[in-house]
């Protein structure tokens, strides 16, 4: 029957239900399925389920129901719960006149599919179970029962805190020195020396046992500066503390009295001396006098810096009295300032009368101002002077002696300067060697007298004051050479070369 064929009605009146025709639904329409949720949370996306009957128009026929809307298929998350399913009003399903016909508005039908059978439960969500697996009981860590697996932390926890306490109880008797002998000790800490440096020494010499202890307690319990270079008398019996104490500033402050400098005296054996005395270490009084501040002295003028001796000929020999392990620079410095007083106006003065005597006999001589000018001498060149005289002379009364045979060589040796012949000088060059050998007359170092005309390059001693006067007062001699008489222990002066030679051949 064509569409336009039905009779007419209003738009919203109702169809009146028609008693349908005996019909097995059973047989006629597949038995209702239901959805597997559990197996959708394995799948990326949902199976469309199967539609129980085709409710599709037949072709060329429209409905006037509204169409809905077919929401876009999206997987369900396997997380999320799927919502129960609640009754709606109910209303016609089926509103094709044609279909009426046969079943009627679909309620019966609609009960019918969605009664759920009794052969298969409502379906529910399964909650997902979460952690590990629930052990048996009597059961703990790898299977082992809680009494053993109690009894196994136990016993680690014992071995742990006997362990623990040992370690405490031997860091606690190394700090307090406990179970050690009585045991004095020397160490020597320099200027230069670091915290490691210093810690080694502790170690090496007994007293200390772990370095590394005593490195944690000196960062925590130990000032920057409160541990002082010096030479420190310890004792292997001393705790931690009392060895920082020992070895600052505050813990001594005892006074080195009557250190005796003596006259000729060079830097390197002033520096042991100091050294043995406990007043200062040679390392960091070299160091300091090679390039550490020091006050502005005038007659430093010229010394050039940098080496360990180039202090030499300034350090005032003299009895002194010293702090045990003391600054550096304050040693240095007491024996420059007494240098300063010694060498006062007074003695300033004569370097005047002396450069007037040199000009008179190098004009003698025939030398031209400008040769005047350059040799005239300084407060260095007396210096130097001074300590050549001081390591050559037997006596206080022959020094002026020594001294004119130097101003002799070097202004009046035929116009031009002489060689000085010195073996003290070669001495110096050579470090202390006494003994010289025929070979050691050869040397290489412009201390070596006998190779290189003049003065020498820096002072060889540190003179003491008679020697100082006497190179500002040389005598008015003409000799020009002199050697020691083993008999008398003085020294015999000839003018001529061959009065010389007569008398050593007398000696032999």
């Amino acid at each position: 029957m064509e569409r336009n064929d039905y009779p007419e009605r209003d738009e919203f009146s109702e169809i009146p239900p028609q008693e349908p025709d005996s019909v097995d639904f059973q047989a006629d329409f597949p038995e209702p399925t239901y959805h597997d949720w559990q197996q959708d949370y394995a799948a990326e996306e949902p199976a469309a389920p199967e539609a129980p009957f085709d409710l599709s128009i037949p072709d060329g026929q429209e409905s006037d129901a509204p169409q809905p809307e077919m929401p876009e298929e999206s997987p369900v998350p396997p997380t999320e719960a799927i919502p129960e399913q609640t009754e709606q009003p109910s209303e016609e399903l089926i509103r094709d006149p044609e279909l009426q016909d046969i079943l009627g508005d679909g309620t019966e039908l609609d009960q019918i599919l969605n009664t759920p059978s009794a052969a298969e439960p409502e379906h529910r969500e399964r909650p997902v179970r979460k952690g590990r697996p629930k052990r048996k009981g009597g059961e703990f860590l790898f299977g082992l029962p809680q009494i053993a697996v109690t009894c196994v932390w136990l016993a680690i926890i014992l071995v742990a805190g006997s362990t623990l306490g040992r370690m405490l109880w031997v860091c606690a008797a190394d700090v307090l020195a406990f179970g050690r002998e009585d045991k004095p000790v020397t160490i020597t800490i320099y200027e230069s020396d670091t915290m490691d440096d210093i810690i080694e020494k502790l170690h090496k010499n007994g007293l200390i046992r772990y370095p590394g202890l005593f490195k944690l307690y000196a960062d925590l319990a130990v000032d920057e500066g409160e541990i002082k270079p010096g030479i420190w008398d310890l004792n292997t019996l001393y705790d931690y503390h009392a060895l920082v104490n020992m070895m600052s500033p505050s813990s001594n402050r005892e006074v080195v009295e009557n250190v005796l400098i003596p006259e000729g005296f060079t830097c390197r054996q002033i520096f042991a001396l100091l050294e043995e005395k406990r007043v200062c270490t040679a390392k960091d009084l070299a160091e300091y006098a090679a390039s550490g501040e020091l006050d502005d002295y005038w007659f430093l003028e010229g010394v050039e810096r940098g080496d360990k001796y180039c202090l030499e000929g300034f350090l005032f020999p003299d009895t002194y009295d010293f702090y045990k392990n003391s600054d550096p620079r304050d040693v240095l410095e007491k024996m420059l300032d007494n240098f300063s007083n010694r060498f006062n106006d007074d003695l300033r003065s004569q370097i005047d009368s002396l450069n007037y005597r040199i000009s008179e006999a190098m004009r003698a001589e025939g030398k031209s101002e400008d040769q005047i000018a350059r040799s005239l001498f300084t407060v260095r060149d007396v210096v130097i002077t001074a300590s050549l005289i001081e390591k050559e002379t037997s006596g206080d009364d022959e020094s002026p002696m020594i001294s004119s045979v130097i101003f002799n060589r070097l202004f009046r040796w035929g116009g031009n300067p002489a060689y000085l012949n010195i073996d003290a000088a070669i001495v110096y060059a050579l470090e202390g060697k006494t003994d010289l050998t025929a070979e050691d007359l050869r040397v290489d170092s412009p201390y070596n007298t006998y190779l290189h005309t003049g003065l020498t390059p820096g002072a060889i001693s540190n003179p003491g004051l008679a020697s100082l006067k006497a190179a500002l007062n040389p005598a008015d001699t003409n000799y020009f050479y002199y050697v020691l008489d083993p008999s008398t222990g003085s020294h015999k002066f000839s003018v001529t070369l061959d009065e010389h030679n007569a008398f050593i051949a007398a000696l032999r």
